[in-house]
């Protein structure tokens, strides 16, 4: 049974990263689009988020606990401390910060001139900061679970 949760985290990982590197991409790629096709572009990332990175990233943390379980009765290693505690921190600000703001982005329309409406600006800038922090936590981590075991 272990190996099914170890295979379930690994797929929660791969999703809330590969995610939220096709978020990113999507987001540079799109910044020379005209409002109308960089809506679109934002429209789709939302998918990516709620779907990816916000599901891999609740999967990563149920997954993570169950795995952890066998080390509530003994004294726990520094490696799966640090990985617990900063791949929490990433989770949570993927699922409460980085997927909400791009359901919010994929549901915003051209103002009535045809241009961005007013809030995306601050809701792109308040996406790449939350998703790059929160990807930082996750590949922090991944280094805590691999380089420092």
């Amino acid at each position: 049974m272990r190996g099914v949760w170890l295979f379930l985290h690994v797929i929660g990982f791969a999703a809330w990263m590969g995610g939220g590197l096709a978020m990113m991409l999507a987001g540079i790629t799109a910044r020379n689009f005209s409002p109308e096709e960089r809506l679109a572009v934002y429209r789709a990332t939302s998918v990516v988020a709620r779907n990816l990175v916000g599901t891999g990233a609740l999967l990563v943390l149920v997954s993570g606990f169950v795995l952890s379980v066998p080390y509530f009765q003994a004294t726990m290693p520094g490696w799966l401390m640090a990985m617990q505690g900063l791949g929490l921190v990433g989770a949570v600000i993927a699922i409460g910060i980085v997927a909400p703001t791009a359901a919010r982005m994929g549901r915003l329309q051209l103002d009535p001139r045809g241009e961005l409406p007013e809030s995306f600006a601050g809701l792109r800038k308040r996406q790449a900061i939350f998703a790059t922090i929160a990807g930082v936590f996750a590949l922090l981590a991944l280094v805590a679970g691999t380089v420092m075991k």
